[in-house]
């Protein structure tokens, strides 16, 4: 009995500066021109789930889901916190658009998004 309380206060601790699900900072657009501009963000917190499947969505209204989302980039999967960010070049001049970053399990089951950016090409 006492192995198995030290192993269920061990399992508690190893799991306790775990974030209780994915976190991401959705950055400001940089390199912003006529017809592209660099979309960037961070992954702060991986949370329980790895690997993570991370990329972005876009298009010209702030309305954006997995499914919902005329463009998206997917990157693959990743097991780390970081920044991770892509240069778009198919952008209409003088156009707003609205972005923001996800994470989600491999299957996309569980969705998570980061905060809707917006920017405004040059003409």
């Amino acid at each position: 009995m006492k192995k198995l309380i030290v192993l269920l206060v061990l399992l508690a601790a190893c799991q306790e500066n775990e974030a209780d699900r994915p976190e991401l900072l959705t950055k400001a657009a940089q390199q912003v021109g006529s017809t592209s501009a660099v979309l960037d963000a961070e992954l702060l917190e991986t949370g329980p789930i790895k690997p993570l499947t991370v990329g972005f969505l876009w298009g010209t209204t702030a309305d954006l889901s997995i499914f919902s989302a005329p463009e998206k980039r997917i990157f693959g999967d990743t097991s780390g916190k970081g920044p991770f960010s892509i240069k778009v070049e198919n952008f209409t001049a003088n156009t707003t658009y609205y972005y923001r970053s996800f994470a989600s399990d491999p299957g996309f089951t569980k969705i998570y998004y980061g905060a809707v950016v917006s920017f405004t090409t040059m003409p």
